[in-house]
C-alpha cells in the first residue's frame, strides 16, 4: 500500500461513522445544515437505544465531507450553566471562552458553514433557556446548530417556528436492520429476521440480540432480558465490571477498583472499553443509556445485596476524590451524585415528572397582569399587595413557569438579600425573621444564601403542581451557579404540611415550631444549611442517607444526628458543623483557623478557645470512638474515617 493510501485512525473512525444502515432521509437533512440557508436549528429526537449518537457522529463525517466545520458535544459531560457550556465548547476548539460574545467569535473565526451538535440534550433542562434566548441569537450566522435528545423542547419550535426542524428517529426497516445484523455477525438471513421481528428494528437491542444469540434461541422484544441473555455469555470478570459499570453515570479505573477490589481495574475498564455499546468519553467509560438501565434494573431486581454494595462502594470513592477535585471538575461529581438518587421524594425535587412540558424563564413586563391575577385568586387581599409590592420594587426576582402556549402556568420570587431593596425587606415580617436568623447564626465570609418568598401556580395556589415542580428543579440552575459559596436556603411556606414532608429529606427543617401569621397567611420558614462543602457536601449526604441510612459513620442534617454503633447521637448545631467539616476532610489535618473560618464565621484573633469546646464535647459522644478525632499538634485536627 502506497504511502497516500494508508489508513489513519481518523479514516477508519470516519468509515465506521459514515456506515450508518437505515438512516439516509435524517442524514440528508443534516447535510442541508451544512449547505442552504434554512433551517437554522435541526432537532432529532427519539426514545433511548434508537441512534440518536450514531446519527450526529455520522452528521460530523458528512458535514466534514462537504466543507463544513463541524463541532459536536457531548450533554452528558456538560455543566448545565452558561459557564459549563462555554468550558466544554472552549474545549472542543481549544479556546478558553468565558462570555458568549467570545464564543460567538471563536466560531465566526473558523471556516465555512460551522454545524453545532449537542448530543444528550435532554441532561440539560436548565440550560435551556440560555441556549434558546441568549446563545441562539448570538450566534454567527454562519452556524448551525443541531440538538439531539429524547424529547422535543417544547420552547423551540414556538420561538423559531420555520427556522426549527424536527427529525424523529424511529426505528429501522427490515433491510436496514438486517444490515445491522449482518454487521454483528448475523449473515443468516432467515435468523436476522427472526430476530428483527421480535425487537422491531430497535438498534441497540438488534445489537443485543446479536451478541446475546448468535446462534439461535427463542427471542424476547424485552431489552432488560436481551440484557440478561447477552451478560450470561460474556466472561465471569467482564460480567462483574459490566454490572458496576453500570449501576454508575461513569466508569473510572478507581472505580471500578472500588466497587470490583478483586479485579485488576485496569483490565476490567480494557474489558468493557471493548464491548460494542461503551465509549470512552471526557468523563470516563460510559454505557448506553439503554443498556445500562436494563443492566442496573436487572442487577437491582436479582441481586440487591450487590447492587446496594456497588452504589455505596462508589459514593464513598467518589467522595474521597471531590476533596482534592479542582472546581472545574465538579459538575462530575454532582452528575454522579445525581445519578444515585432514588428516593422517590428526593428524585421528584431533581427529575419531577411532567417538568418536561413547561419552560422555566425570567418573568417578563407583561407577565405583571398575570402574576396579579394569579395572586388575587389564591391569596387574602394583604397578602396579594405585599406579593405585588415585590414584584414592582423587585421584578428581576421573579422568574416563571409557562405551559406549551406560553402562558405563565406558575411563577416564584427567589433572591440573595442583597438584590432587593432594605425598605422592602424591612416591612417583610418574613424577611426580618430571615435577617434575624442570619444575626444570630452568622455565616462565614464568601458563603451567601437564597431566599424563596413566594411560589405561586395558577391551578393550585400554594399547593404542589408540575408547573411549580418545573420551578423547583430550575432552582437547582441557581445551586450550582453559585458553589461553592451557596450555604442557604430559605423558604417561607405556607402549604407547610405537603412541603415540609416532601423537603425534609433533602435537609430542609423548620426555623421554629410555630408559624408567623403574615397578612392573614401562616408562613413557616423551612432552611436548608449545606454546611461549609456547600452544594457538593449536601447532596453527598443527602445520597448518603439515603444508601447508609443504617450504617455508622452517618450525619443526618435534617436531624442533627450522628448515626453510631446502630444508634442516633445527637448533636448541637455548631458540633454538627464542626464534624461534618472534619469529615469532608477525613483523614487530613485541618487547621484550627480553616475552623474558625469555615464553621464559626470569623477570623482566627488568637485567644478564644470555643473550638476546643466544641472538639472536647464532640469526643464525649463519640465514647468508644473517640480517638477517632485526632489532636495534631500545632496545626489542629484530624478525623479518621468512623465507620
Amino acid at each position: 500500500m502506497s504511502e497516500g493510501t494508508t489508513p489513519t485512525l481518523r479514516t477508519l473512525l470516519d468509515a465506521r461513522a459514515a456506515d450508518l444502515p437505515g438512516r439516509d432521509r435524517e442524514r440528508a437533512a443534516l447535510v442541508a445544515l451544512a449547505e442552504d440557508q434554512q433551517p437554522l436549528v435541526a432537532i432529532v429526537h427519539g426514545i433511548a437505544g434508537v441512534g440518536k449518537s450514531a446519527l450526529l457522529r455520522a452528521a460530523v463525517h458528512d458535514a466534514r465531507a462537504h466543507g463544513a466545520t463541524a463541532v459536536l458535544l457531548d450533554g452528558r459531560a456538560i455543566e448545565p450553566t452558561e459557564l459549563g457550556f462555554l468550558n466544554a465548547l472552549g474545549t472542543a476548539l481549544g479556546e478558553h471562552l468565558h462570555s458568549v460574545g467570545e464564543a460567538a467569535a471563536a466560531l465566526a473565526a473558523l471556516p465555512g458553514r460551522v454545524v453545532l451538535l449537542v448530543d444528550a440534550y435532554e441532561r440539560l433542562p436548565l440550560l435551556d433557556f440560555w441556549m434558546r434566548v441568549v446563545l441562539v441569537p448570538a450566534l454567527p450566522a454562519s452556524v448551525r446548530l443541531v440538538l439531539a435528545g429524547r424529547d422535543v423542547p417544547i420552547a423551540w419550535t414556538r420561538e423559531f417556528g420555520d427556522h426549527v426542524r424536527l427529525l424523529r428517529l424511529g426505528n429501522l426497516e427490515r433491510d436496514a436492520a438486517r444490515k445491522l445484523l449482518a454487521r454483528a455477525g448475523i449473515a443468516d438471513g432467515a435468523r436476522a429476521d427472526a430476530i428483527d421481528r421480535v425487537v422491531r428494528g430497535h438498534p441497540m437491542a438488534l445489537q443485543l440480540a446479536a451478541a446475546a444469540q448468535p446462534d439461535g434461541g427463542t427471542m424476547t422484544p424485552a431489552l432488560e432480558e436481551l440484557a440478561g441473555r447477552y451478560l450470561e455469555g460474556l466472561d465471569s470478570r467482564t460480567r462483574r465490571a459490566l454490572e458496576a459499570a453500570c449501576v454508575v453515570r461513569r466508569a473510572t479505573i478507581p472505580l471500578l477498583a472500588a466497587m470490583v477490589p478483586d479485579q485488576p481495574p485496569t483490565e476490567a475498564f480494557a474489558a468493557l472499553q471493548a464491548l460494542p455499546f461503551a465509549e470512552v468519553g471526557p468523563d470516563g467509560l460510559l454505557v448506553d443509556d439503554a443498556v445500562r438501565e436494563a443492566t442496573a434494573a436487572l442487577l437491582r431486581a436479582t441481586d440487591p445485596v450487590t447492587y446496594r454494595h456497588h452504589r455505596v462502594a462508589a459514593w464513598r470513592q467518589l467522595r474521597r476524590e471531590l476533596r482534592d477535585a479542582a472546581p472545574a471538575d465538579f459538575w462530575r461529581y454532582t452528575a454522579d451524585m445525581l445519578h444515585f438518587v432514588e428516593h422517590p421524594v428526593v428524585r421528584d425535587a431533581f427529575f419531577p415528572s411532567g417538568a418536561e412540558r413547561y419552560v422555566v424563564e425570567p418573568a417578563r413586563g407583561d407577565d405583571g397582569d398575570t402574576i396579579a391575577s394569579i395572586a388575587a385568586a389564591h391569596l387574602p387581599p394583604a397578602a396579594a399587595e405585599r406579593l405585588l409590592a415585590y414584584w414592582a420594587a423587585a421584578p428581576g426576582t421573579f422568574r416563571v413557569s409557562r405551559d406549551s402556549d406560553g402562558a405563565v402556568a406558575a411563577f416564584a420570587s427567589i433572591f440573595e438579600l442583597e438584590d432587593v431593596s432594605g425598605a422592602l425587606l424591612t416591612g417583610d415580617p418574613v424577611a426580618a425573621a430571615w435577617r434575624e436568623h442570619r444575626r444570630l447564626a452568622p455565616m462565614p465570609r464568601g458563603q451567601r444564601a437564597l431566599h424563596v418568598r413566594h411560589e405561586l401556580s395558577r391551578e393550585s395556589g400554594t399547593s404542589p403542581s408540575v408547573a411549580s415542580a418545573a420551578l423547583w428543579l430550575d432552582i437547582k440552575r441557581d445551586y450550582l451557579e453559585l458553589r461553592p459559596a451557596l450555604r442557604r436556603v430559605y423558604i417561607a411556606a405556607t402549604d407547610v404540611a405537603t412541603l415540609a414532608p416532601a423537603l425534609a429529606p433533602l435537609g430542609f427543617a423548620p426555623l421554629a415550631d410555630d408559624p408567623l401569621v403574615v397578612d392573614g397567611v401562616g408562613v413557616v420558614i423551612l432552611l436548608n444549611d449545606m454546611g461549609p462543602a456547600s452544594v457538593d457536601g449536601w447532596l453527598g449526604d443527602v445520597v448518603g442517607r439515603e444508601l447508609q441510612a443504617a450504617e455508622d459513620g452517618v450525619l443526618d442534617a435534617a436531624r442533627r444526628r450522628l448515626v453510631l454503633d446502630g444508634r442516633d447521637v445527637d448533636l448541637t448545631r455548631l458540633e454538627f458543623d464542626v464534624l461534618r467539616y472534619l469529615q469532608e476532610h477525613e483523614g487530613r489535618a485541618v487547621e484550627r483557623e480553616a475552623l474558625l473560618r469555615d464553621v464559626w464565621g470569623y477570623d482566627w484573633t488568637g485567644g478564644s478557645n470555643v473550638v476546643e469546646v466544641v472538639v472536647s464535647a464532640l469526643r464525649r459522644k463519640l465514647g468508644e470512638r473517640a480517638g477517632a478525632l485526632e489532636t495534631v499538634r500545632g496545626v489542629g485536627y484530624r478525623l479518621q474515617r468512623l465507620a
